[in-house]
């Protein structure tokens, strides 16, 4: 039964659903059945009203509904919605908004969403429904049907000629990165794509600096590193026949070859991540291609991350070809990034190039702009974070990318420690503080905004440079805590240097006159004395030396 209303503080007759009625002059009793009050009589004594309130309460009490009551009218009710609403109404986001706490009743009943759905009967309705709906980041990304995919892939090769790789797809900003997932997850393998598609090649190649084609970014990652070093190399041949009979497969085929020191070929292969796509074939290709080359001093293997950094593949190849920096520079780039990053960072500038084209004012956006954050965070648009990633990875960020455009005027200080430390340094003789202590609250406070933001940047560079502390040794003016006998020590020091005491320097004619470093020492040691109580004892002593 549920339980009985409380009195409100309003009511004067000390029973439930009884109040007066002044145009009557007597007592009335009413009670809220379905929704809306029921006016059940007028009475002489509030006891009679509230009697026949009970009465009332009694005759139309519903008793406890039993479980099973209970599920069936929540199903109803989740059946209701479905048909008015559609496939939506049957999520749990939905039904979380529902009035009466809808989604809570039915957990508390045993009904979950595969619950409810398997006993209305709509549980593909709502898988149709939910891959066509999912939302990464925000956006709807429908879960890709084999038929989807191809029809898409065609697009895309009429555009291309052939039908580009896997890495292609899964590193482009080009709204396809789920496209590769969802032929996986449809139980294809990418050559069936490609024969879907109608391509007879083996893919969009990755073309490094000395116009090699290759078949994925790390190998030309390679290529551009033994290009930049003058190493001969080639494309990849064809295992030895003995090979085929060994690992059952028709052929195995090399990634790239090159020529080391001793003037010998190098076999290499770039060993991959492609278990997931290929349900563990690709481990046991490559075990059985590690157990050929067992004992092979002329065979290398380099996984593919590591072709993509300029260090490692140093660390790695050094055994074969020893130390050899970099030397063949075509790009004005090229010093300044990584060897293994060259082709990367080619069709990188094109693209950059072409987006800064786009900007109102011509110029390249920085990475806030790029990924929505800082003073961006509200600005309208897109947001490009793969395009700021690969800014990152390839080329550096997008100082580099403003530089390598003819755009470095829209670019803000290159900071280095050498900098920091000198614009540290000059910021304390002119204003007398040091950058850290004038973005103290009270030092805020005083300070021009520009002066402010000044301190903050150069704090800033200090920090990221790790230069800091070595700024702050050489800082001019330590913070100092102020008691009688450093108070004391200060006064006869500025005496001694300045041939006055600080009062001496506080005149609105002497701040125009002198460096405002001079004024401002004076200030702090004057308000020390004056907090202390030492004012008229040093002034005397000060007349007496005098």
């Amino acid at each position: 039964m549920p339980p009985v209303p409380k009195l409100k503080k309003s009511n004067t007759s000390g029973f439930v659903g009884v109040s007066w009625n002044t145009a009557a002059n007597k007592w009335g009793a009413r009670i809220r059945l379905g929704g809306r009050y029921v006016h059940l009589g007028l009475f002489k004594t509030p006891e009679e009203a509230h009697d026949a309130y009970v009465a009332a309460a009694l005759a139309h009490r519903q008793p406890d509904d039993a479980p099973e009551v209970v599920r069936a009218r929540l199903l109803a009710r989740v059946l209701a919605l479905y048909e008015e609403h559609g496939p939506s109404a049957l999520s749990t986001r939905f039904l979380h908004r529902q009035k009466g706490q809808l989604y809570v009743q039915l957990r508390q009943h045993g009904l979950t969403q595969p619950v409810y759905l398997d006993e209305l009967g709509l549980t593909d309705v709502f898988r149709a429904w939910r891959d066509q709906h999912r939302k990464y980041r925000g956006k709807v990304q429908p879960t890709w049907t084999w038929e989807q995919a191809v029809a898409r892939a065609k697009e895309v090769t009429s555009l291309h000629g052939s039908l580009p790789t896997l890495e292609w797809f899964r590193h482009r900003d080009n709204g396809l990165t789920s496209l590769p997932n969802g032929v996986f997850r449809t139980g294809h393998t990418w050559q069936d794509l490609r024969d879907a598609v109608g391509d007879l090649s083996i893919g969009a190649f990755v073309e490094s600096r000395n116009r090699m084609r290759w078949r994925s970014r790390p190998e030309a990652c390679l290529s551009d590193f033994l290009h930049a070093r003058g190493i001969e190399h080639k494309a990849g041949r064809r295992y030895d026949d003995g090979y085929a009979e060994v690992s059952g497969k028709r052929y195995g085929l090399y990634d790239l070859h090159f020529v080391g020191q001793d003037g010998r070929w190098i076999d290499v292969e770039v060993w991959g991540n492609l278990d997931a796509l290929s349900e563990g074939g690709y481990s046991r290709t490559k075990a059985q291609k590690q157990a050929w080359h067992e004992g092979n001093a002329q065979f290398v293997g380099i996984e593919h991350n590591d072709c993509m950094s300029d260090a490692r593949l140093t660390e790695i190849l050094r055994p074969y070809i020893g130390d050899i920096a970099p030397f063949r520079f075509e790009r004005p780039h090229d010093p300044v990034i990584q060897t293994t990053h060259w082709s990367g960072a080619d069709e990188l500038l094109a693209t950059c190039k072409e987006f800064a084209a786009r900007m109102p004012d011509g110029i390249f956006p920085s990475e806030d702009w790029l990924r929505k954050r800082g003073k961006y965070a509200n600005r309208e648009g897109e947001t490009y974070g793969t395009l700021a990633h690969y800014v990152n990875l390839w080329i550096g960020g997008t100082r580099n990318v403003r530089e390598f455009l003819g755009q470095s005027h829209a670019s803000t200080t290159k900071w280095s420690p050498e900098l920091a430390l000198s614009r540290w340094q000059h910021f304390e003789a002119t204003y007398g503080v040091s950058p850290s202590q004038c973005l103290s609250p009270g030092w805020r406070k005083k300070m021009p905004r520009e002066v402010v933001n000044e301190a903050s940047a150069i704090y800033a560079a200090a920090s990221r440079h790790n230069v800091r502390d070595a700024a702050r040794q050489g800082m001019l003016r330590h913070p100092v805590k102020w008691t009688p006998e450093t108070t004391e020590a200060a006064w006869l020091a500025f005496e001694a240097k300045h041939g006055a005491i600080p009062s001496s320097f506080m005149s609105s004619v002497k701040r125009r006159s002198l460096p405002r470093a001079v004024t401002d020492e004076a200030t702090r040691i004057y308000e020390a004395a004056q907090r202390l109580g030492m004012l008229a004892t040093l002034r005397s002593r000060s007349r007496r030396s005098l």
